[in-house]
């Protein structure tokens, strides 16, 4: 089964790459993504998963949810979504962002505070560090981080 993701942010797309790529060679992830995009909520988001699903079968979309309820964010991504394919795209939501899944694996208290201004005070993080990050991340721990459980079910659900 092929499918496309779609990240949030521009340097989420090499993040994610390396984190799949690790996960196949470790032979804990057998699907494999045809295309990794960045991509914001809107119009544009629209397009691109109707383009991506003609050549993949499923498309996921890892979204911040910048603390909000999922409820609500799944709903605003939902309405720029083509009703057709609903049953062929999967929404996961990270709880804040992509930065929690770096606090989690390296146990830095998150709290309901920004992971990545807590990465930015504990270690001078910058978000274009985030791709070096992939090769780092303690997936043991991350079993534990509620958005990461969510998109490697999503994974497995292929």
């Amino acid at each position: 089964m092929t499918f496309s993701l779609f990240v949030e942010d521009s340097y989420g797309p090499p993040f994610i790459k390396k984190l799949l790529r690790r996960k196949s060679e470790e032979g804990l992830l057998s699907a494999k993504p045809n295309r990794v995009k960045p991509s914001s909520i809107g119009n544009k988001l629209k397009r691109m998963i109707n383009a991506a699903l003609l050549d993949a079968d499923y498309v996921v979309i890892l979204m911040d949810a910048d603390g909000l309820p999922h409820n609500q964010k799944t709903e605003e991504i939902k309405r720029f979504l083509d009703a057709r394919y609903l049953n062929r795209v999967d929404i996961v939501l990270l709880d804040y962002e992509i930065e929690e899944w770096i606090c989690y694996s390296q146990e830095i208290p998150i709290g309901s505070g920004n992971p990545s201004k807590i990465l930015r005070q504990k270690q001078n993080y910058e978000k274009r560090h985030l791709p070096k990050f992939a090769e780092k991340l303690d997936c043991k721990k991350l079993a534990e981080c509620p958005s990461f459980h969510r998109f490697a079910s999503a994974l497995k659900s292929m």
